[in-house]
């Protein structure tokens, strides 16, 4: 029986690439005509997309009393936006002290809640959700101490803890509306705990929107990394970018900031798309090759790219999040090839311990991270 084209998943979710593409930024293409009068063109850089706009405004939504997003429409709230961040410059970000980078290994797992798991995990480095350790409705620190903090998600008070900042908007949103002191409380709590490295929320970056609300996004990531380095916290810095200038702008930051050691990415959404992950990993390159000096990258998703990013960044630590899953859906990694993982189904029990397969799944996923970040072989002459 023929399947109704609408009813087709597969072919859905071509389509609506396919509409994605044209709002992607194509530096090659010209610059859309209304930018070259915006006050905000030298920052932002302008729109080089397939579908011929006038300018960003085209992205307006034309509801202003129920948006939320950074708008020149909405003139009051517009002002206000840009007052909480000081300016869209991201030159301007107040300067913080120079950190010991941690010591990190190339992979850790990250571990969502202590689930079924009843021993204790000893590992170099494992990853928590940053919102994980506030609660949802006060935003006040969940754990008295650090060992409180490694029972609750059982985990040995040695391992190195990374929190991840990457999530949902609502989570992101929520980190933000602290306000700066509550964040610099929270920040402290932070310290107290002996958090190894925090990467910062990725404030999100849409392509179908006006890019005061990107450049909003990115001083915001700016700010909130600045914080963190000010409280005493290692943190990657989020790179998000929609656009090719974007990129450049991150690069000048980068070479005028040598207290940032470590940036983070993520691979899992838009980034991640086949016919776009060329180009993020482009930028990528280009912000390690400009910063003029050695990068740790901290990575969530990209995982068919490891090798270049390898090549790319003095060290990669590739934060997982497949093996928690798997796990969790009671799934088995099984080495199908060198590079190649295959997942099985592994019944247990209700109520079973889950420890054991969740690390079996960590060694099998580890041993293929490590080999794709190796350095090929060198190559001898006959």
């Amino acid at each position: 029986m023929l399947i109704p084209y609408s009813e087709n998943p597969s072919a859905v979710q071509a389509r609506l690439r396919r509409r994605l593409r044209r709002h992607w930024d194509q530096p090659k293409l010209p610059t859309s005509l209304g930018c070259s009068r915006c006050p905000q063109r030298e920052v932002c850089g302008g729109l080089h997309t397939e579908i011929r706009q006038f300018d960003c405004l085209a992205y307006c939504c034309g509801k202003p009393n129920g948006c939320t997003k950074v708008c020149r429409r909405k003139p009051a709230q517009f002002t206000e936006q840009v007052r909480e961040i000081g300016d869209f410059d991201l030159s301007v970000t107040p300067r913080a002290p120079a950190l010991e980078p941690p010591k990190l290994p190339s992979f850790a797992p990250v571990i969502y809640h202590k689930g079924n798991r009843q021993a204790v995990l000893d590992r170099p480095a494992v990853a928590l959700p940053l919102y994980a350790l506030f609660s949802k409705r006060s935003g006040i620190g969940k754990f008295a101490s650090r060992d409180d903090l490694c029972a609750a998600f059982a985990i040995s008070p040695q391992t190195s803890i990374i929190l991840t900042g990457t999530d949902q908007d609502e989570a992101l949103e929520k980190w933000w509306s602290y306000g700066e002191d509550r964040r610099r409380e929270g920040i402290a709590y932070l310290h107290r705990l002996g958090i190894g490295l925090v990467t910062t929320p990725n404030y999100s970056l849409f392509a179908n929107m006006p890019r005061w609300d990107d450049m909003h996004s990115m001083k915001r990531i700016a700010l909130v990394h600045s914080e963190f380095l000010q409280g005493g916290i290692p943190s990657a810095l989020h790179i998000n970018g929609r656009a090719e200038q974007d990129f450049v702008r991150w690069a000048a930051f980068l070479e005028a900031r040598p207290e940032v050691t470590h940036i983070a990415y993520e691979f899992g959404t838009g980034a991640g798309l086949s016919e776009r992950i060329s180009q993020h990993l482009a930028w990528l390159e280009y912000v390690a090759q400009a910063a003029g000096r050695p990068l740790t990258l901290v990575v969530r998703g990209g995982f068919e790219i490891l090798p270049s990013l390898a090549a790319a960044y003095e060290h990669v630590v590739f934060l997982d999040t497949a093996v928690f899953m798997k796990t969790m859906k009671r799934q088995l990694a099984v080495r199908a090839d060198n590079a190649k993982l295959d997942w099985q189904s592994s019944p247990t029990l209700h109520g079973a311990c889950l420890g054991t397969l969740f690390e079996q799944n960590n060694s099998e996923r580890e041993a293929l991270v490590r080999l794709l970040l190796s350095p090929p072989p060198a190559t001898i002459a006959a």
